[in-house]
């Protein structure tokens, strides 16, 4: 399996350019998947410690238009969220845009930051606790959104429920805890890590960084400024070698973390 992670600017102004250079990668590099940072399609606008119903809405209205044009240009399967409403909640919800464009939810980010620039708790309702698996293209895949790579206990669940894959869609600094929280998940649950950032232009708040770490936790790709989109093949056999090596052959005899 072949998977591009990309970087997305915040600025809405480029992203025509941007999923048109997606759009150049995929011709060229043929990936199976393609995995686009949290809710990347509104400037971020979840900043402020009051809730504006325009605001969300927009947000809300803006994603389901440029779901619609990302998936004219490039026309591959998505993994990404969105702002949205469902049962009276606002979520912030995983999407997978399947290979006939249609939108599967997955589950919705369920730990919440609340420091700017990233205030979140005024704007969204709690999802689902990360650990569910999903059968997506055949493969074993789970989903972490931003802050909850920072609860270091749920790839190690993630990968005991059977994931090979997991994709950790951020809108970060370049604190080196990102990085460090992406290597640790690939090492405790033997699935590859496949992880992507927003990137300001106008503002300082998001630096991109995109990359792809193997089940040992090593660095297979990233982006960078002139190279924004990358695409790395999975072999998921080497997830299944690397959760019966250390340390997860380790985690059987302490089980939930004993």
């Amino acid at each position: 399996m072949k998977i591009a992670s990309a970087e997305f600017p915040d600025e809405s102004a480029r992203y025509e350019a941007s999923i048109d250079l997606i759009a150049q990668h995929v011709e060229v590099s043929q990936p199976d998947l393609i995995v686009l940072p949290e809710m990347p399609f509104t400037p971020w606008v979840f900043h402020t410690k009051v809730f504006d119903q325009t605001v969300w809405d927009r947000a809300v209205k803006e994603h389901e238009t440029w779901l619609h044009r990302f998936f004219r240009t490039v026309q591959v399967p998505l993994v990404t969220s969105r702002p949205t409403n469902v049962g009276g909640k606002r979520l912030n919800q995983v999407i997978f845009l399947d290979a006939s464009g249609e939108v599967q939810p997955l589950r919705s980010k369920y730990y919440l930051p609340n420091e700017f620039p990233a205030v979140e708790m005024p704007w969204f309702d709690k999802g689902d606790r990360p650990g569910e698996v999903f059968d997506l293209l055949g493969h074993r895949i789970a989903i972490q959104l931003c802050s909850e790579l920072m609860f270091a206990e749920v790839p190690r669940k993630l990968g005991a429920n059977g994931a090979n894959i997991i994709i950790q869609s951020r809108a970060t600094g370049d604190h080196p805890r990102w990085r460090a929280a992406s290597v640790l998940s690939a090492s405790t649950s033997g699935a590859f890590v496949i992880g992507s950032n927003r990137r300001s232009f106008d503002r300082d708040w998001f630096t991109g960084g995109s990359w792809a770490y193997g089940p040992d936790g090593v660095l297979i790709a990233e982006t960078s400024d002139a190279e924004p989109i990358v695409t790395v093949e999975i072999d998921s056999a080497c997830s299944d070698v690397a959760k019966h090596q250390y340390p997860l052959l380790m985690y059987q005899d302490y089980p939930e973390g004993s």
